[in-house]
This record gives structure tokens, sequence and C-alpha cells, in this order.
């Protein structure tokens, strides 16, 4: 079995349009956990607003991290905005990953402060490692994806009355999706060299 990770993930709130991170708690992170959203696995929240979405786009965006590793046996995420909130040692790490192999800074997230997000994996968690491998990065904007599309009559109660669903109301209404779009300056793999 295969695992995979979304490092950002936000349904609007009805009111705000702000991204609705209600709490809703899984105990072991399998996608179809009674219980909770359809394809929801484990959550977190961020305590910073802001990280996400037109929050996100006003604070002129941020640097998102993820460590993924099995060795010490956890998953964490950091989300760092504005840009200078960014950790010297990170910002150093990104600045310096186009130089020759002994002109790097090498990343190292003891540095970083705390995660917004921290979850063990492997043996004694109820999270088995092996849900996590030939793991491969994806950018995906899914206007109605299984949690949004799940939730269309519910956070948007006006569209629901004309349109059955989140795709054909988004199919009707270009317009309304016009600035979902990403701007990304870089994407950055490191891999731990274990000694």
């Amino acid at each position: 079995a295969t695992g995979w990770w979304d490092a950002v993930v936000g349904v609007p709130n009805a009111q705000t349009g702000l991204p609705d991170m209600t709490m809703r708690f899984a105990t072991d992170c399998y996608v179809y956990d009674s219980h909770q959203w359809l394809n929801q696995g484990c959550v977190a929240v961020d305590l910073e607003d802001g990280t996400m979405g037109q929050p996100l786009n006003e604070k002129g965006g941020g640097v998102f991290a993820l460590e993924w590793d099995p060795i010490n046996k956890h998953i964490r995420s950091w989300a760092f905005t504005p840009h200078s909130k960014v950790p010297s040692n990170l910002r150093d790490a990104l600045l310096t990953a186009g130089n020759e192999p002994d002109k790097r800074v090498a990343p190292n997230t003891q540095e970083w402060g705390l995660p917004y997000a921290y979850f063990a994996i492997g043996e004694g968690t109820d999270c088995a490692a092996s849900h996590f491998k030939n793991m491969r990065i994806v950018l995906n904007t899914a206007l109605c994806g299984s949690v949004a599309g799940v939730r269309f009559f519910m956070d948007c109660p006006i569209q629901h009355k004309e349109f059955a669903t989140c795709d054909d109301w988004v199919k009707s209404n270009p317009k309304e999706v016009d600035d979902a779009h990403w701007l990304i300056r870089g994407i950055y793999v490191y891999e731990r060299e274990w000694i």
C-alpha cells in the first residue's frame, strides 16, 4: 500500500470564503476512517492565519516545507508566511541550492521552530511507515475534490439550489475561479545524508 500527503488543503467557509479548518479528528490517518470527511486522513491546523487562499496571496505568498523522516518516525510540515518568517537556515538552503555541492547550505529542520503538523509514523504508532513510499510531488488545484465536492451543499447552499454538484457549478461559472492558480518560484527536494 502507498499513501500520500497533502501539504496544503482548504475548504472555504461559506460565510467568510476563508478556509474552513474545522477540527475533525482521525485516529489512524486512514482516509476512510469513520467520523470524518471522505478522504480526509489526519488534519493539522496552522495557528497562523493567512497560510492559504486569498489571505496568503495578500501576504505575498510563503514557503511550505515537508519533512518525511521514516528513520526518526515522523512527517512534519511548516508554513512560513510572509517570506520574512522563513528561518535563516531554510532561506540559506534555498538560496544556495544551485551552487556546487560544497557551497550549499543543508537544511536543518531542527532550526525551523515548531512545525504546524507532526505525525508519528512507523513501529509503535497507529500509522505504518509502509503507508508512505514511492512518493511524488503533485501540484493540483482540485476545485471540487473529494472533500469540497462532498461539502458543496453545506458550504455553498445558494449555489446548490441551482446546481446539483460542485462540478456543475464550476463548469457554469468559469470566471469564479479565474484567481485559482499557482505562482511558484521553485520546488526543492533534499535528501538527508545518513552517516
